[in-house]
């Protein structure tokens, strides 16, 4: 994992892009199940795991490229890089989340986005990746441990009330960057004795947790953050694994794992193509095979336009 074409990563990134796209066109159609929509409060759907997993893998690279950009132009502007990357994810995502509101597409004015979210998340855990691995995984349970003793006292009611756990959750989104990076020094590493046996570890405490904290994407609770990261861990292996016993085993969604964030702003604009017109029997209430259908088309013009940058070496990233 020497650089962000990595081939392991940018089919890992495609896999959550592929499982994104039909997500986020299929959230306001009646047709679709619930288990394909985000849960609305507590629970853990397929839904749930996108965002986690953007976040794994930008934890992926972080570390080993906050490194060496430290190394080629010291510690100012190392740290003025990384808050420019992340005000920029904010600021687009301050952008989009505007629009959806405009629209009447979102529940509340300002909604606290995705991109806000993960934007956030880079900031506040950049110091820590000079910390060793397991200093940073023991802070990152401790922050995770913090975030969910200021929910249960003070700001659940504003946590339950915001989108992506509103920018108190920002500190949940951090601690899971965090935990990203302790996988991604252990992968890095070799030491996948230690890598594998960290994932039902969390598993386990993920689940004891839940008795008291449920698993909730809306909360960032911490029993949902030590969850998706083993889940998004085990993902990664698999796909890791993939690329080196396999012979490019999923061509396409390389592509689409090269350009991220593109495809994300993309996706939204194409999205807004199918929620503007005023006809619900277009979108909203579309029966189930007009939406498949839809969806497929909706796929297929984002996998062209994917390609389409590839084929010009085309990679967009903060």
């Amino acid at each position: 994992m020497q650089n962000e074409r990595n081939a392991a990563i940018d089919l890992f990134r495609g896999l959550a892009i592929f499982v994104m796209l039909p997500v986020n066109f299929a959230e306001r159609i009646r047709a679709v199940p619930a288990w394909f929509k985000h849960a609305p409060d507590v629970g853990l759907t397929i839904a749930d795991l996108v965002a986690p997993c953007f976040v794994f893998a930008i934890g992926l690279t972080a570390a080993p490229a906050l490194r060496r950009r430290l190394q080629r132009e010291g510690r100012q502007k190392t740290f003025e890089h990384v808050l420019k990357r992340s005000m920029a994810l904010v600021g687009i995502g301050a952008l989009f989340s505007q629009g959806e509101s405009n629209y009447g597409f979102a529940h509340e004015t300002g909604q606290w986005g995705t991109l806000q979210a993960i934007g956030t998340a880079v900031a506040l855990s950049a110091p820590t990746l000079f910390l060793k691995k397991w200093p940073r995984l023991a802070l990152a349970l401790a922050l995770l441990g913090l975030y969910q003793y200021l929910v249960e006292t003070m700001w659940l009611q504003t946590v339950v009330a915001s989108s992506h756990a509103g920018i108190q959750g920002s500190l949940s989104w951090a601690a899971l960057m965090m935990l990203a990076t302790v996988y991604a020094d252990l992968y890095r590493d070799r030491r996948l004795r230690a890598y594998w046996l960290l994932v039902p570890a969390m598993v386990a405490a993920a689940l004891a947790l839940a008795t008291v904290y449920p698993i909730s994407k809306h909360r960032m609770s911490i029993s949902f953050d030590l969850l998706v990261a083993a889940v998004a861990a085990t993902l990664f292996g698999a796909t890791d694994w993939l690329v080196r016993h396999r012979e490019r085993p999923a061509a396409f969604l390389e592509v689409w794992g090269k350009n991220p964030l593109v495809l994300y702003c993309s996706h939204l604009f194409l999205l807004g193509a199918f929620l503007e017109p005023p006809f619900p029997r277009w979108h909203v209430e579309a029966p189930l095979w007009q939406a498949l259908v839809q969806g497929l088309a909706f796929m297929l013009v984002l996998d062209q336009w994917a390609r389409y940058l590839a084929r010009r070496n085309i990679f967009i990233s903060l």
